[in-house]
């Protein structure tokens, strides 16, 4: 006697949703995920992993505006997050991957994609030359140069209504 068994798979161009350990990240199966704590949808992918190159703060901004003319995920309402929206992805009892090609730990939901950049802009500018972001392996924010693109990538956010 044979068992049959079978599979349903969603068909080509269908998402698939899924939910992160503790519910609160809800990948949307469009290489975005909504935070149900914050009411933010954030780009699965930074924009390392999305392009496959690093990014200044001004090259952040045009990233961001290409996103919206693209439509990403049918959005047109992408933007830099703030300082503090950067930080709610914060959380060092989690654990997402190790940063390319160095040993340290991005402490983010493994919900989002793994292996990217672990500094991350935000909009939050300090003076004419300097802008902030965050260190998603101590959870600190930098104040860097606008136009250093030393492994630093753009993580889009939006409102969800």
């Amino acid at each position: 006697m044979f068992l049959s068994l079978a599979v349903i798979l969603p068909e080509k161009g269908e998402s698939v949703e899924s939910w992160s350990v503790d519910k609160r990240f809800k990948d949307n199966g469009d290489k975005t995920i909504t935070d149900t704590k914050t009411g933010l949808m954030w780009m699965k992918e930074d924009s390392y992993l999305h392009s496959g190159h690093w990014v200044n703060w001004f090259k952040s901004i045009q990233f961001i505006k290409q996103m919206n003319k693209d439509g990403f995920a049918n959005e047109y309402d992408w933007r830099l997050p703030t300082i503090d929206q950067l930080t709610t992805l914060y959380e060092i009892d989690k654990m997402n991957s190790k940063v390319l090609g160095k040993g340290m730990n991005i402490h983010i939901d493994p919900i989002f994609a793994k292996e990217g950049s672990g500094s991350i802009w935000s909009i939050d500018e300090n003076g004419t030359h300097n802008a902030f972001g965050l260190v998603f392996n101590t959870g600190k924010r930098f104040n860097s140069s606008k136009n250093s693109t030393f492994q630093k990538a753009v993580r889009a956010v939006r409102y969800l209504n």
